[in-house]
């Protein structure tokens, strides 16, 4: 079966048990290492005059990942948010924003695990929690989402882990780039669209 069938079977599934809710980690993940492109990550872009401070300086690099959201398996779910990082200043904030500007509106809000009012949260360390706050706001606005259609995507293993028992799905991306540089530990290139994918459970590379 192939790779749009598949997505396409992915995204019938979601839908038939309501909305369904697509997360992303930043850095790492909808990022990559930055000012890297090819050779060793040849499907990232680097974005000139954007700063990005997270694990290192340079300018803004997207991950294959974070350049095509809207083409994966989330590109009809809504779209969120949840990272331990800053996300830098208002340039880096208003195009990690625009990437996931997917099926409805995202206000331009930043929240914090104390008080999540926007599905966009930073600073967050224990991450189960900030997607319920993210639920629990999507769902003040009538959307519907049950835990069971729930998806977040992270770079780092043991915050993928985290979600086990919680009801939520999780998986892990950035698979076949890690920075060894921080001991293999968060991803290097980012995220690739080919590791979305709406299936049930919690995954590590």
């Amino acid at each position: 079966i192939g790779n749009g069938s598949r997505q396409g079977e992915e995204q019938a599934l979601a839908f038939s048990g309501g909305a369904c809710l697509c997360l992303f980690d930043i850095d790492r993940t909808l990022t990559g290492k930055q000012d890297v492109i090819s050779p060793t990550c040849p499907q990232n872009s680097v974005q000139r005059d954007v700063y990005d401070s997270a694990y290192g300086r340079g300018d803004l690099t997207l991950s294959n990942l974070g350049q095509h959201v809207g083409s994966t398996a989330c590109a009809r779910c809504k779209l969120g948010i949840v990272s331990h990082g800053t996300a830098g200043g208002n340039s880096m904030k208003a195009k990690i924003r625009s990437l996931i500007q997917g099926s409805g509106y995202i206000p331009n809000r930043w929240s914090h695990p104390n008080s999540i009012d926007s599905p966009l949260v930073l600073g967050c360390s224990y991450k189960p929690s900030c997607v319920r706050g993210v639920v629990d706001w999507y769902n003040r606005q009538g959307a519907g989402i049950s835990p069971n259609q729930v998806y977040m995507f992270d770079d780092i293993k043991d915050n993928v882990e985290s979600f086990h028992g919680t009801g939520f799905n999780a998986h892990q991306v950035s698979c076949s780039s890690r920075d060894w540089g921080e001991g293999g530990r968060i991803g290097f290139c980012g995220g690739s669209t080919s590791e979305v994918r709406l299936s049930p459970g919690v995954s590590t590379c």
